[in-house]
């Protein structure tokens, strides 16, 4: 290894060392259960979105189901994924600063972020995934002319990441807007060029869809129903409520407006900064939603910003000092969820030291995380793989748990109210009874469920306040 390396190295070496951890957590994330079991249902041969639902694209899905679902070769994945994602970073760096201390410091930081627990960097979430596309879409299109095929190139990379999750798309307005404000006289051939190869995937998407029957479900799951879902948030923090979806776009608007007329003076690297970091955050705070890893999609962006800071020049060091002001801000009125650091490693240190018995390692990331292992494992005794099941309640890791397909499109029981699909669950319940019916006491909340429960099922035990209902023998044989 090259001497100059050896700074990247350690900076690999140390996320390596942060991110093992994550490797041994049990099944306790909502949204990542959701993956892993739609996973699990695309490794059987279902078609996602017609027969199981979720609303974000399915390239983490696809990821899902290449490891069968199974959370530690999924944490596995993630893991190669985020080091190849820090390399990448590292070369962009290399581009922007002169001064190696730079690159290094602002590879240091963007590794950092991509496995603090603050921003939920130790879970598989979209963002995560997507960040390699965005990241080498801002280095490939860095040079002073990039060629044709680069730039289109770079246009299906952030496409790809849009297949990941919608709000990685939005970066690509960042470049039209560098090559006109610096008189690009081709930047009408570059735009249609970039945009057409941010089209092709997602239009692949669509093509893939439309051959198996799903294109329908896929366009409302994705394209349609995420509208409503970013306008549904109520803002938990009046300061966030205040600033609503209208107010972050005029406000991205106003910040942006003088760094494109000021582009001469502020510079390509200052502008392409600027309007990546504005552009990301509006992006991550796109639903108003208070979740930490949304956070994740401007970390880039942001870990320039010292950098430049320091380094730059006068409208430089404006424009890292706005976008580390504007983030500060961002983090206090949005509010958004905490998970520990500090804990986290003593609780997964004490473990490993054998200090604490695994069912208190595991308790600590959620106390209902014991009994859904309870459960699970008297679900699996007495069922057989191809089984289904049916959770009444928001836990999606039962079926990931069990290796039990869920009956019906849906995962857990918000997605059932959500979309009105009480009647439609009910059918599915009806015509094909799962052998297990796992309760969380909300049978109330799920008309007919009450009535079949007494009519097919017997109560087998309770786990805690879930009730665990089993297909009684005489249905079963009916079936």
């Amino acid at each position: 290894m090259q001497k100059r390396n050896w700074g990247l190295g350690i900076i690999l070496a140390v996320t390596l060392f942060l991110r093992i951890p994550s490797l041994f957590e049990p099944y306790w994330y909502g949204d990542e259960a959701i993956y892993l079991t739609i996973g699990q249902a695309i490794y059987k041969g279902v078609r996602l979105y017609a027969q199981i639902y979720d609303n974000k694209p399915p390239l983490i899905y696809l990821v899902a189901a290449v490891v069968d679902g199974n959370l530690f070769w999924y944490k596995f994945v993630l893991l190669i994924w985020v080091l190849v994602t820090i390399w990448v970073f590292y070369k962009l760096a290399e581009k922007i600063f002169e001064k190696r201390l730079w690159v290094m410091i602002s590879t240091a930081i963007f590794a950092f972020g991509t496995s603090w627990t603050k921003l939920e960097g130790n879970i598989g979430n979209a963002e995560l995934f997507f960040l390699p596309f965005t990241v080498t879409t801002v280095w490939l299109l860095w040079e002073h002319k990039p060629d044709l095929k680069r730039i289109f190139l770079a246009g299906i990379l952030l496409g790809l990441g849009g297949l990941f999750k919608v709000p990685a798309v939005l970066e690509a307005a960042i470049w039209p807007l560098v090559w006109i404000v610096f008189g690009d006289r081709d930047w009408w051939r570059k735009t249609l060029v970039f945009g057409s190869g941010v089209a092709l995937p997602i239009l692949a998407s669509l093509g893939y869809f439309l051959a198996n029957g799903s294109l329908d479900e896929y366009i409302k799951a994705v394209w349609i129903q995420n509208l409503p879902y970013i306008l549904s948030w109520k803002a938990t923090t009046e300061a966030a409520g205040i600033f609503s979806l209208k107010a972050r776009a005029a406000l991205m608007f106003i910040l942006g407006a003088p760094i494109l007329g000021l582009s001469k003076r502020i510079g390509k690297r200052g502008v392409i900064i600027g309007l990546w970091g504005l552009i990301a955050l509006f992006a991550a705070l796109l639903s108003g939603r208070p979740y930490p890893h949304y956070m994740l999609q401007a970390l880039a962006a942001l870990a320039l910003c010292p950098g430049l800071l320091v380094t730059g020049k006068i409208w430089e060091k404006i424009i890292g000092g706005l976008l580390i002001i504007l983030t500060a801000g961002v983090v206090v009125m949005f509010n958004f969820y905490n998970y520990a650091t500090i804990n986290y490693y003593a609780n997964f240190i004490s473990w490993v030291f054998k200090k604490e018995s695994t069912q208190s390692y595991i308790g600590w990331f959620d106390p209902q995380v014991n009994n859904n292992y309870k459960i699970a494992e008297l679900v699996k005794a007495g069922s057989l793989p191809q089984d289904k099941i049916f959770v009444w309640g928001d836990m999606p890791m039962l079926y990931a748990l069990t290796k039990r397909s869920p009956v019906g499109k849906y995962t857990v029981k918000y997605h059932i109210k959500e979309l009105n699909a009480e009647n439609e669950t009910m059918e599915m319940l009806i015509s094909n009874p799962p052998k297990y019916i796992i309760d969380f006491g909300s049978h109330q909340d799920l008309p007919g469920l009450s009535g079949l429960l007494n009519d097919a099922y017997l109560l087998q035990k309770n786990v805690g306040q879930v009730m665990i209902w089993r297909l009684s023998p005489l249905d079963q044989a009916g079936n």
